[in-house]
């Protein structure tokens, strides 16, 4: 069990990716376990979901070493930016994603209240007819997060930014759902700007700058190695040390 849990899913080694003459990653390097919650950190333009796209299949590297011991079909991604159709209900949301995972709504209804903590089912149950067009940004967000964790049977999940606009409770919830498919045995990567979240719920997490990717195994450490009080505090000495 140890052997599977430290098992290198994903390497990367001096990686490098170009948008023409604008190079977004420059010669990172970094090696994703399988069973980890791994957290993403970076300021914007950093290159987060550039390297999540490259993961996925959907860009190739310029330079350097990329491998990924799974095939692009069992990996869920959640972009950072999820358009659910404004005419649609919710339920229909539901049936939609239901048919592209290739289960009936009964299936997925079933897994959603298996997994599911009880207060999300009863907020689905809540707004489950109304309109995506009429839902907030945050309901719409944890709504996708949550059933795609739940409906897709994946060993790996890649989640840009899942709790972005969400409310705290249901932010809470997420990450419940989220240790809860760890330990059936899923990695999940995930990106935040909410640097406590990453912190408290991650195995580790890696700080992505220009100068390179950065490991550390908690934010105790990230703390100490800039001096700082506050992850805030940290995160703004790391960008400025940067940007000199």
């Amino acid at each position: 069990m140890e052997q599977t849990m430290t098992y290198s899913l994903i390497h990367g080694e001096n990686l490098t990716f170009k948008y023409a003459e604008n190079s977004i990653l420059n010669n990172i390097s970094f090696s994703f376990q399988r069973g980890c919650i791994i957290g993403i950190l970076g300021e914007n333009g950093a290159g987060k979901t550039t390297l999540f796209d490259l993961i996925s299949g959907y860009l190739t590297p310029t330079s350097g070493k990329l491998l990924v011991s799974i095939k692009a079909d069992d990996i869920a991604y959640l972009p950072q930016v999820v358009t659910l159709p404004p005419a649609l209900r919710i339920k229909e949301v539901l049936d939609m994603m239901s048919s592209l995972q290739g289960i009936s709504t009964l299936q997925a209804y079933l897994s959603l209240t298996s997994l599911w903590p009880k207060h999300m089912q009863r907020r689905y149950e809540e707004i489950k007819n109304h309109r995506s067009g009429v839902c907030s940004f945050g309901e719409k967000r944890w709504f996708a997060t949550a059933a795609m964790l739940a409906i897709c049977k994946k060993p790996l999940f890649i989640l840009d930014e899942p709790t972005a606009g969400v409310d705290v409770q249901y932010r809470y919830l997420i990450w419940k759902l989220i240790k809860k498919m760890k330990n059936s045995g899923c990695t999940i990567i995930v990106s935040s700007h909410i640097l406590e979240e990453i912190g408290a719920n991650t195995d580790y997490f890696y700080f992505l700058q220009k100068s390179g990717m950065h490991k550390f195994n908690s934010m105790q450490n990230f703390l100490d190695l800039f001096n700082s009080t506050s992850p805030d505090e940290a995160f703004i000495k790391a960008t400025v040390l940067e940007d000199r």
